[in-house]
């Protein structure tokens, strides 16, 4: 009990401190690791855990879907809202019908994009890109630590 205040106190502390970068880094490696479990569930014919990991799954998606700034982000926002889109229809339509493995070519896409999103991150830190903080950091927090 004490160990889950102080794990979910770092978290936190963690997320609020965080640079954009590393906060969309933590939201793809959460959704990562949910569909991870919900496969396992899935495989497991444990349906309502695997569809409480795909719930939190959607949630992260969703908070990434909404911080997008088509604005600044132009093509690439526009191209980040499709692919986030893509993953939220194909988590709704899951169902206990389908293979687990309909979770594999989701998992690859979140890994490319956490991929692309290191060496956004790389660049951060040496200082070639800024970022703003975002406006929407709260929300990006309860969705992380959820």
């Amino acid at each position: 009990m004490v160990l889950n205040r102080a794990q979910d106190a770092y978290r936190k502390t963690n997320v609020a401190t965080a640079d954009t970068a590393s906060l969309v880094l933590m939201c793809y490696e959460a959704t990562i690791e949910d569909l991870r479990k919900a496969k396992e569930y899935h495989a497991s014919h444990r349906m309502d855990a695997a569809y409480e990991r795909i719930r939190h799954g959607q949630d992260v998606i969703t908070e990434l879907l909404v911080g997008l700034d088509f604005e600044r982000g132009g093509e690439i926002a526009v191209n980040l809202s499709r692919i986030y889109n893509y993953l939220l229809r194909e988590l709704i339509g899951i169902n206990s019908m389908k293979s687990p493995d309909v979770y594999n070519g989701l998992i690859d896409i979140l890994e490319d994009l956490r991929e692309a999103w290191q060496e956004v991150k790389r660049k951060y830190d040496r200082g070639e890109l800024v970022f703003d903080p975002l406006e929407t950091r709260d929300n990006w927090a309860r969705s992380i630590s959820a």
